[in-house]
């Protein structure tokens, strides 16, 4: 082994090991691979940039556009209109029927489309059918990804396997070379679930999506997603403290974790509860989520405010000190909330107060946007405040000077008494800043300060608390106080909701999503989308109450209500899929024959070799946007362009290992091991391998590792390249066995209730299919 074949082979383990712990996104993990090959030198710089201008990578970032253009002109859901007519009622029938439309679709069009656009469609299918949807949801998404088997541009992978095949100076793949053996996938597939695999299907009962019908129909609503269990009626009593503050203001919502659906007024009329409208005596709130926290609020007390008041000298010591920042255009704050920046986590520091003109600003700080102009006081370590020095209009501030934002005004003593129910929490957990509006800046213990306590300081019986609120703050304490809870209520929430201009939907989070491990308050999402968040149904369960501070997932299904038009929005966002077809955006149905015609035109271009099928792609992409079936805007949008920079900054890795002779010491190894027992033993042992890798990297990755290896390991043994090449190609497209191979299998993880073994059940034995008929047939139709 040459020192060029060993930094090569380290450069790749640590790209392995990244990719698998996820320590560093994939598209990261590419690029430094990509610098880290140049360095070394194992490419020269042009050869490092070479990916990005690669005929795969050209036609791939060109089939998303041609895909997106299918879509948004209603090729795809008219043939999904057509799967609910030919499907029947019959199970066998609707596995057959979705798996065989899926496939064939996926063949020609981005698979992760296709599976998002039939998931909604196979969710209606389970819903009318009364069927459970993990009867369904799994054999559709195997056949999405049985579908990038059938075609050239069915899979990124399959490009790329091609273009090393050109490379190495051997004719590239033809755009139907997969397709026969393909098939033979696909029928055995479906065979297989007719017969074996769907008796090794879940029978799980998860939320079905509401269709415009469902209150008619008479479906019990309460009990999607477990909302019947917590639903209560708050009544505001005469003499209350919350009467004349507005619903935002009485933190209802916030301090007891609950959602609020309707408001009843005390003359009969009903209101939709919007954040400014005002609390009247004998208003009655239908919330739902859990009533602990109120029940705790009625029977303990949660502290003690002390009657003297603290200087704002006590949260300054020798480490901490004050500082003042201004919010300029294009800066740093600029258009974001205190949430997003996350001030105390990022950079140590904590915002006292904000002043916008002559308006000061100390409590509910973390909702607001700032704005040009607007002024902050930061307490923190001199060290940290340091950081900020640099910025326009950064000072630093003592104590006497930050009168001008009138802290002392807003300096409460707070006691946490022996009885409350903070007692043994974390700051964190007691959540005083977002549910009660009071920020703690130092806790006093056994005489000694604490300044700016960390999340993680656990409260204590007699902990004396200095914190940043205002008397009415305490009096929205007191006001919750009085709130009557009645229980048990029965009402029909269907008809409840949808009887107005609100619906009931379920929205899912797509695999292209940007949102996963944020909050929805972080996210401000009520604001940002116009509607409300019910529940989160994760896994094989419903979150129903604190839900603004779950961090989201990947799957994740957000049970929504709000006006219809809302969702209509809501279904034009690249992160969310919608699963009620009423509200999904409507399709450029005229635009179909057209779009279906430059696809047909870009295939026929192909086969006829009147173009290379990167330039046939291009073509067919520029005249989706010429003829408007897609705008400019909306093609970009359907570029996946974390997977167009992992596999272009991954490409002059596979040159690298070509190049230093790391390949071919590789393939040597497999003939030594196996080449005795013949070509065919070592197409097994090579494509066992790739399947078995497949399940840790992602497939682009894996087809840029293996190809070089299989293609030398042909050369090798004096073989013909090609069934080495597709035997690669259709292993790294076998991503059936764990829900984090492949996007399709989140996206189907939670509407379908799906587990881990569910997936390995079912998706082992797809692998074992395309294992066996791969070294079956490879031989025979590509022969060595």
């Amino acid at each position: 082994m040459t020192l060029d074949m060993a930094l090569t082979f380290g450069i790749l383990a640590l790209a392995i090991v990244l990719f698998v712990t996820e320590l560093i996104r994939a598209d990261l993990v590419a690029l430094l691979v990509l610098v880290s090959l140049v360095i070394v030198g194992l490419v020269s710089p042009e050869e490092s940039i070479s990916g990005f201008a690669n005929p795969a990578v050209v036609t791939i970032w060109a089939v998303f556009i041609l895909s997106a253009g299918m879509a948004r002109t209603g090729v795809a859901s008219m043939l999904g209109v057509q799967v609910l007519r030919l499907a029947g009622r019959g199970e066998n029938r609707l596995i057959a029927v979705l798996m065989g439309s899926t496939a064939l679709l996926s063949g020609f069009m981005n698979k992760i489309a296709v599976a998002a656009m039939f998931l909604p469609v196979t969710m209606d299918i389970a819903r009318r059918t009364n069927r459970p949807a993990s009867r369904l949801l799994m054999p559709m998404a195997i056949g999405s990804l049985l579908g990038g088997m059938l075609v050239l541009i069915g899979s990124a992978s399959n490009l790329i396997v091609s273009d090393f095949l050109r490379l190495a100076g051997m004719r590239p793949l033809r755009l139907f070379d997969f397709t026969p053996i393909g098939l033979v996938f696909l029928i055995t597939a479906i065979l297989y679930m007719l017969t074996i695999g769907r008796r090794l299907l879940p029978v799980r009962r998860t939320p079905q999506p509401l269709s415009a019908a469902e209150h008619e129909s008479g479906r019990d609503v309460p009990g999607l997603y477990g909302l019947e269990e917590r639903l209560a009626m708050l009544r505001v009593p005469q003499e209350s403290p919350l009467i004349g503050s507005t619903l935002a203001e009485s933190r209802i919502g916030q301090a007891l974790g609950l959602n609020i659906l309707s408001i009843q007024r005390a003359d009969g009329t009903g209101s939709m509860p919007k954040p400014n409208l005002t609390l009247k005596a004998g208003d009655r709130l239908l919330t739902v989520g859990r009533l602990d926290v109120i029940d705790e609020l009625a029977t303990r007390q949660l502290f003690i405010v002390e009657d003297d008041q603290p200087s704002i000298a006590r949260l300054l010591s020798e480490q901490i000190g004050l500082a003042e920042v201004a919010v300029t255009p294009g800066s740093f704050f600029d258009g974001k909330t205190l949430v997003e920046v996350d001030l105390r986590r990022t950079h140590g520091v904590n915002v006292l107060a904000a002043r916008r003109g002559e308006v000061i600003r100390h409590t509910n700080l973390q909702e607001l946007t700032l704005q040009p102009g607007d002024r902050l006081l930061l307490q923190g370590p001199h060290q940290q405040l340091k950081e900020w020095h640099e910025e326009p209009g950064f000072r630093r501030r003592n104590a006497e000077e930050a009168r001008d934002y009138q802290m002392e005004e807003r300096l409460l003593f707070v006691r946490i008494p022996a009885e409350s129910p903070l007692v043994g929490r974390a700051l964190e957990e007691a959540r005083l800043a977002t549910t009660y509006g009071l920020s703690v800046l130092t806790a006093i213990r056994d005489g000694q300060d604490h300044r700016m306590p960390d999340s993680d300081f656990p409260l204590q019986a007699n902990d004396l608390l200095i914190v940043e609120g205002h008397a009415s703050d305490m009096e929205i304490v007191r006001g919750l106080q009085t709130l009557v809870v009645e229980r048990n209520v029965r009402i029909d929430l269907l008809e409840q909701i949808e009887g107005g201009p609100e619906a009931m939907v379920e929205v899912m989070l797509s695999p292209y999503t940007t949102l996963a491990g944020k909050t929805l308050r972080s996210l401000r999402f009520r604001e940002r989308f116009g509607v409300s968040v019910l529940a989160i149904w994760r896994g094989d369960r419903a979150h129903r109450s604190h839900l603004a501070d779950i961090p989201l997932r990947h799957g994740d299904a957000l049970l929504c209500c709000g006006p219809t038009e809302k969702f209509e929005l809501l279904a034009d966002e690249r992160d969310f899929v919608v699963l009620r077809l009423e509200v999904q955006q409507k399709p450029l149905l005229k635009k179909a024959p057209l779009a279906s015609a430059i696809l047909v035109g870009v295939v026929a271009a192909v086969l006829l070799d009147w173009l290379p099928i990167y330039v046939a792609a291009i073509a067919g992409a520029s005249l989706m946007v010429l003829t408007r079936c897609l705008t400019m805007e909306e093609a970009y949008r359907a570029i996946e362009w974390q997977a167009i920079f992992l596999i272009a900054a991954m490409l002059p890795l596979g040159l690298a290992m070509q190049q230093t002779g790391a390949a071919e010491w590789l393939a040597q190894g497999v003939v030594q091991a196996v080449g005795p027992l013949g070509p065919t033993a070592i197409l097994a042992g090579l494509v066992l391998l790739t399947m078995t890798i497949n399940q840790f990297i992602p497939s682009p990755v894996n087809a840029v590792v293996m190809t070089p290896i299989a293609l030398a390991t042909a050369a090798e043994i004096g073989a013909s390249p090609y069934p080495f090449a597709m035997g690669i190609a259709y292993a790294v497209a076998s991503s059936f066995l764990t829900p984090v191979s492949h996007p399709i299998n989140v996206l189907v993880m939670s509407p379908g209730g799906y587990r881990f073994g569910d997936y390995f059940r079912n998706g082992l034995p797809i692998i074992l299919i395309v294992f066996i008929v791969s070294v079956l047939l490879l031989p025979v139709v590509f022969p060595f």
